[in-house]
């Protein structure tokens, strides 16, 4: 969206500067939405500097936040006299999207069409909007167009355009993009929404059906803490200026500001020397390093009343203050498990929150609640990264001393916590933390958690296991007592804890030998449950499961049970009879048992009825319970419209109904203007598989009699028929046979009745006695052709026939290949045989001449350059030497004896090819690469291009004769493919966030 925007400051009129106009035009905002993004903020508008300090803290690239900084001070120079003008706002030139277009629904399963499909777009425009008109794009290149557009909201320049497509019910599963063209009186649009329409082979779930198969799984989660630090690092560096604290120890290179004011009045700026003192003119030294700011403030006080009595006084006359105003680097050792370790210089005031950031932070095998900070050999501090994760802060931060280490050990005891929570993760955790602590890290319950009992799958201790091959153990607790504190549930390293919900389906999954059994499906707490003490039994399972739901299917259970063999086995049983107690249902349940409780809805054949001819919305509807006639009409859309109506046969429609055994169809008419007011057959019950059929109001007459031609010859399509048409006539008509035309036969094809009164298309072969062509470089002569329509005159045709006039396989055209350049023998060369290689037609010019250049050779193909070897291929290197195809060019160029280096370099141009040389030598030829270098390119003289890798531990390729180094720059500022609503990213991505506050904050001063 393009938005230009004018608009002064408060006491000067000014222009806005085009850098800051470009990046509003961008982003689509004008000055108020400007201002009112940055109140919201918290950002001051009248600090420019803090501003960029903000913009920085969020990852803005320094160029970009420099080049805005200037443009905002060359705007406030270039302010005037002070005259005030009103912010003007400008529409888009041409029609534009202002937010995403909608579809509902944006997925459709086949088996369901047709189905309708609602599409909405908000557009902005300069002038009147006059023609909104959505589209997809199909997957075989046509247009399915949205019908009924109107508009649902705001004005002709601004609002929203909503309207139906119907998808056809023959469609096949494919993507449809959606495009709108959209119409102005002086432009016409088409714009590409990035919305697509899916329409799958699988069939969707309804939203409020549970999946059964769904459980997490410890793939699915991430550890707990380490995304933060994914951020740029320079966010969270502590800065080389102040303001610092009481606590601050003061240390060599520390830059002081003494400032005395009242009965004397003086301001020094003091630098700590190397043996940590500092001199006061007319003072003396003072020793400062290792004191406390608080404590040093009140030994220069003193030292200073010696020659300011004033300042000790009661009261005093003259008054002291004491700052710190640019910090001392300090060399800290960040090792263990983080990307980067190795020496870092930070600021005195960094913490070990500091120095993991500015290595990129642990890995993730890394420790965050272990991390030690490590001085003259002793640990002072362990630091638990936690504390900031989960609170904000750590009470008592270290701040960091030169040399200090800061020590990432490796992660401690994990256990991993999914379902039911507000942050599933895998967490570190400390000795004798509980169940308590680990639900505590993960946000607490979700208000939809099962209370009763929660489930441990555990990895047995090694001093615990009794069988080392199988060492997996479930337990199931009450997760009430686990909270409150009555069971102290302890947890070991490995533990994946799951948090049930209220209505939660669990995955099927048998492990022989463990001590449990899952049941799933139509109950009302499905998962995996420990065996023995009240659950012993199939009804134990489903009881502890809270009872089967209404929906389950009661004639059958499937009971899945793995074998000594570990192959499964599947028992069926009565699921009535098992709650009853019966001994031969309600079988004894065994380790890694797992029962399924169909529902109705699974087990049954999903019902469905048709309506098909003159309806809006013909196909297939779910039969609901108790449906009727009068509903399938409903349903057919338009029957109930008067004007529909007209196009429709009311007197008549049929219900067609397959028998119980489906061996035959009765047709069962019915009044349809009747069935639509309610009376007749308007209340008949209908049964699955039943269509309705709709007729037209006229039965259209046959006006057009015709027969089609195609093939081989000049002038085909339809002809029309007249009555004794011949084969003869038809073909002369088409303008006679084409060269090439198989003169033996020809092919056509008639419809006719079968026994069974079906219309079928039969082929029928017609001999016309003409000579087929059997010398490759013979070509049929007007005496064959006459020949040919002389024998047709015999064949009479009939309305609708085809008539297809077959190619000679014998026949052949003379296809060419160019070959140009350092050749013995130039020219168009004719392609003799199939598979004829670039060797081959080389070698027929006579090989490449003396000045010729066979690595730099090109073979182009349909305008784009096949990428190939040419030396290679005249050497006999198969992968090189390719099969050539008619209109194929060969360029042979003469050896240039130069390499073309360009782009981001400090020298653009030619320089002398050396042999074995590597692209490094031509770049440092070229004065090297330029600070903001992205990547390199190296592309051969036979046109091969190769990304090129460089690094102390790396060797560039050499480069041939005639090659090309193109030396690509970074982007100044990616642009975006569609515009954005701020607020709403502002809570979403901290990189897309920091583009529009830079805009905000620099923009500024030429806006408010």
């Amino acid at each position: 969206m393009l938005v230009w925007i004018s608009a002064p400051v408060e006491s000067v009129a000014q222009d806005v500067s085009p850098e800051v106009r470009e990046e509003l035009n961008n982003q689509g905002m004008s000055a108020a939405e400007a201002r009112r993004q940055a109140r919201e903020l918290g950002i001051d508008l009248s600090n420019p500097q803090r501003a960029a300090q903000q913009a920085r803290q969020l990852g803005v690239p320094e160029s970009r936040i420099n080049a805005l900084l200037q443009a905002a001070e060359r705007a406030e120079r270039g302010s005037g006299d002070g005259q005030q003008a009103e912010e003007t706002i400008a529409m888009p030139s041409v029609p534009m999207l202002t937010g995403r277009a909608s579809l509902n629904p944006a997925q459709i399963f086949v088996g369901d069409l047709p189905r309708e499909v609602s599409v909405r777009v908000p557009l902005r425009s300069e002038q009147p909007i006059e023609n909104v008109n959505p589209f997809f794009l199909t997957a075989e290149g046509d247009t399915a167009r949205v019908e009924s557009v109107e508009r649902i909201s705001g004005s002709e320049q601004e609002g929203t355009w909503e309207g139906r497509l119907f998808t056809p019910e023959e469609s096949d599963p494919a993507n449809w993009p959606l495009f709108t063209r959209v119409e102005t009186q002086d432009t016409t649009v088409v714009i590409a929404t990035g919305r697509r329409l899916e329409l799958t082979d699988t069939p969707i779930e309804d939203e409020d059906e549970p999946d059964e198969d769904a459980r997490p799984r410890l793939d699915d989660l991430s550890a707990f803490g380490y995304e933060l630090f994914d951020s740029i690092p320079e966010a969270f560096a502590p800065q080389p200026v102040g303001p610092v604290d009481d606590s601050y120890i003061v240390g060599p290179n520390d830059e002081l500001r003494l400032t005395v004011w009242g009965a004397a009045d003086f301001q020094y700026d003091l630098t700590v020397d190397r043996e940590g003192r500092i001199n006061i003119p007319d003072v003396g030294q003072i020793t400062v390093a290792g004191k406390r700011l608080s404590t040093l403030r009140e030994d220069v006080k003193q030292q200073l009343s010696r020659s300011y009595s004033q300042l000790t006084t009661d009261p005093p006359t003259a008054f002291m203050d004491l700052t710190v105003t640019r910090l001392r680097p300090v060399q800290v050792f960040v090792l263990g498990e983080v990307s980067q370790p190795g020496g870092y210089t930070m600021s005195s005031f960094s913490t070990a929150f500091n120095a993991l950031y500015s290595v990129g932070g642990p890995l993730e095998r890394g420790s965050l609640r272990n991390v030690k900070v490590i001085r003259n050999g002793n640990v002072i501090a362990t630091v638990d990264f936690y504390d900031y994760l989960l609170q904000g802060f750590a009470e008592n931060p270290v701040q960091l001393q030169n040399n200090d280490v800061v020590f990432v050990p490796p992660r401690g005891e994990t256990v991993a916590v999914s379902g039911a929570v507000k942050r599933p993760a895998i967490y570190e955790m400390r000795p004798n933390e509980t169940l308590a602590d680990l639900v505590e890290y993960a946000g607490g319950l979700e208000a939809n958690a099962y209370t009763d009992r929660f489930t441990i799958n555990r990895i047995v201790p090694f001093d615990e296991r009794s069988d080392p091959s199988i060492a997996r153990e479930v337990v199931n607790l009450n997760l009430n007592a686990a909270r409150s504190g009555d069971v102290q549930v302890g947890l070991n390293d490995g533990d994946f804890v799951r948090i049930r919900t209220i209505l939660e389906a669990d995955e099927r999954a048998a492990r022989a030998r463990v001590n449990s059994a899952q049941v799933s499906g139509a109950v009302f707490q499905p998962g995996e449950y420990e065996l023995g003490g009240d659950i012993r039994t199939v009804r134990d399972l489903v009881e502890a499961a809270d009872g089967v739901t209404g929906d389950a299917y009661m004639p059958r259970a499937e009971l899945l049970r793995i074998d000594e063999n570990l192959d499964p086995a599947v028992r069926g049983l009565d699921l009535e009879a098992v709650l009853n107690d019966d001994p031969t249902q309600n079988v004894v349940l065994q380790p890694g048992d797992s029962l399924h409780v169909a529902s109705r809805n699974a087990v049954l054949r999903d019902r469905q009825v048709r309506i098909s001819g003159e309806v809006r919305r013909p196909g297939r509807y779910r039969l609901r319970t108790d449906m009727t006639l009068r509903d399938l009409l409903a349903q057919g859309g338009g029957l109930f419209d008067e004007e529909y109506q007209k196009d429709v046969f009311m007197e008549r429609a049929d219900l067609f109904r397959e028998s119980p055994d489906g061996s035959r169809t009765e047709i069962i008419p019915f009044h349809l203007g009747n069935a639509i007011e309610g009376t007749g057959e308007a209340d008949r019950r209908l049964q699955p598989g039943d269509e309705v059929r709709i007729y037209q109001a006229t039965v259209e007459r046959l006006e057009e009699r015709f027969v089609e031609v195609s093939g081989r010859v000049k002038d085909g399509g339809r002809i029309p028929y007249r009555d004794d048409m011949t084969l003869a006539d038809a073909l002369l008509q088409a303008g006679g046979l084409d060269e090439g035309a198989l003169l033996r036969e020809v092919e056509v094809t008639r419809m006719r009745i079968d026994a069974d009164g079906n219309e079928r298309a039969t082929p029928i072969t017609v001999p016309l006695g003409g000579t087929q062509y059997t010398d490759p470089v013979s070509f049929a002569a007007d005496g064959d052709s006459a020949q040919v329509l002389g024998e047709a005159r015999t064949f009479e045709l009939q309305h609708r026939d085809r008539i297809f006039v077959r190619q000679d396989p014998a026949f052949r055209t003379q296809e060419t290949i160019a070959v140009e350049g350092e050749v013995q023998f130039p020219g168009q060369y004719t392609i003799l045989e199939d598979n004829e290689r670039l060797s081959e037609v080389l070698q027929r010019a006579g090989g490449i001449s003396s000045t010729g250049y066979a690595g730099g050779g090109r073979l182009i193909r349909e305008g784009e350059q096949v990428i190939s070897d040419i030396g290679e291929a005249i050497d006999g290197r198969e992968r090189s030497d390719i099969i050539v195809q008619p209109g194929d060019r060969i360029v042979i160029p003469k050896r240039p004896n130069t390499v073309t280096v360009r782009g981001n370099v400090a020298n653009e141009g030619l320089i002398k090819h050396e042999s074995g040389k590597r692209v490094g030598y031509y770049i440092d030829r070229a004065g090297g690469l330029r600070e903001d270098t992205e990547t390199i390119l190296l592309t051969q003289a036979s046109g091969a291009t190769f990304r090129v890798r460089t690094g102390w531990f790396r060797r560039t390729p050499r480069v041939d004769d005639g090659a090309t180094i193109e030396v690509i720059a970074e982007p100044e500022q990616p642009e975006s493919e569609e515009s954005f609503d701020l607020s709403e990213t502002l809570t979403e991505v901290t990189g897309i966030l920091s583009s529009a506050l830079t805009i905000i904050v620099l923009a500024s001063r030429a806006f408010d």
